[in-house]
């Protein structure tokens, strides 16, 4: 039989437990006819079906680029893809009157623009860092989507701040709590209405004014936040174990000084030697420092020993020599999902790598005679003793294996 008539096989979806490789389709390279696996993951099985078939579409139109791109998530991620671009298409049909809340909040984000700090520089008062500009952003156009589909198309182009009326922004904080929203993403978005509010006091907006008392609003609170899960002893060795040098390095610094993801990311070489450290925390620019463990000193020696890098250089950086994390893209916790993945967990069975900090600073603050002042400096936070105390307590006993054996790996040279 030949080439073009043979009868093209579809590759099935399949389920294995061997390595954690979970849901996943075999196929043969069209190019080498190399046989090939591509996996989704331990995700539950609608789940995997969904990827499976978005998978399989592009599979058979060969459309290897877009087949290899589809990962658990991916339907859903491409219907919220095409839901914003049609808010967009809708927000260029229409031309925003002056004064509108549209013409307010493009005046409001130019003028955030304007206090963005550019890459290494310090923290200034007034100043906001990229991802905040993003998040502002993103509040802001909320709000706007909200008032057009509740006033009709082309609203938020049309109406002035003026015209808000208190049931307005009651409403939109209700369909946030419908939503599940979390308490601070609630608060964040109504503040976000309270600064377009503000900003539409200016002169070139007409100095417009609320009819009405802001300070009056019924304020319904979102979820409560959920508590972040250590990972167990089991989890933290197989992550450990599954790592690179590089990972390993990202993992005891998480653990043994407390930094997230754009801590890492700012991380430069020599702020940390094997006496001390002395870095800026970039989310409070409060500064830190103190001896390393010698855990950690370990980790970092062995990944510079494989990836030399000069002093002052980036500590991490991408395959393109950008930041690990920068403006939507977060490395870091990409790189976790892999990791997670590698060892056949999950979302739900393995929080993110933000719990790392929240692992360490229980360590930490579980030593015998550590003081508030110096758990706020190993956290990096001037402000809140009610943060820092909330660690200093005794460990609970689920976890106290897991933080013994974080304590001595920290403490091994």
């Amino acid at each position: 039989m030949s080439e073009t008539n043979r009868k093209r096989r579809i590759p099935k979806l399949r389920y294995t437990e061997n390595r954690g490789i979970g849901w996943h389709v075999s196929y043969r390279d069209p190019d080498t006819g190399t046989p090939k696996k591509h996996r989704f993951g331990m995700v539950p099985k609608g789940e995997a079906n969904r990827s499976y078939e978005a998978w399989l579409s592009a599979w058979l139109q060969d459309d290897h680029e877009a087949a290899a791109a589809v990962r658990p998530g991916h339907a859903a991620k491409t219907k919220a893809r095409e839901k914003r671009a049609e808010r967009e298409a809708v927000r260029t049909e229409v031309k925003a009157e002056p004064g509108s809340l549209v013409h307010v909040a493009s005046g409001l984000f130019k003028y955030d623009e304007g206090r963005v700090r550019k890459p290494g520089e310090k923290r200034a008062a007034g100043t906001i860092a990229p991802r905040a500009l993003m998040n502002r952003r993103k509040e802001i156009k909320d709000f706007l989507a909200f008032i057009s589909e509740r006033h009709g198309k082309g609203a938020a182009a049309r109406l002035r701040v003026s015209d808000l009326e208190m049931a307005d922004v009651e409403e939109f904080n209700r369909e946030l709590v419908a939503k599940g929203f979390a308490s601070a993403s609630v608060n964040g978005r109504i503040q976000a209405v309270k600064r377009l509010i503000d900003r539409s006091g200016r002169p070139e907006y007409g100095q417009q004014v609320l009819g009405w008392n802001w300070d009056s609003l019924d304020r319904t609170p979102g979820r409560a936040a959920e508590q972040r899960q250590f990972p167990t002893l089991k989890q933290l060795k197989a992550m450990v174990a599954a790592a690179d040098t590089r990972g390993k390095a990202m993992i005891w610094l998480g653990i043994g000084l407390g930094l997230g993801q754009t801590d890492i990311a700012d991380l430069r070489v020599g702020q940390i030697d094997k006496k001390g450290y002395d870095i800026r925390r970039s989310k409070t620019g409060v500064d830190r420092y103190g001896d390393t463990p010698p855990g950690v000193w370990r980790a970092i020696e062995e990944y510079l020993a494989e990836t030399p890098r000069p002093t002052g250089d980036l500590m991490f950086v991408t395959k393109n020599g950008k930041p690990v994390v920068h403006t939507r893209s977060d490395g870091v916790q990409q790189w976790w999902q892999r990791l997670r993945e590698s060892i056949g967990e999950t979302k739900d069975t393995l929080g993110g790598f933000y719990g790392l900090r929240h692992l360490g600073a229980t360590e930490y603050g579980s030593r015998k005679g550590c003081s508030i002042v110096a758990m706020k400096q190993w956290l990096g936070h001037s402000a809140s003793s009610q943060m820092a105390d909330r660690y200093m307590k005794p460990v609970a006993p689920e976890h106290r294996k897991l933080v013994e054996w974080v304590r001595a790996r920290l403490r091994k040279a």
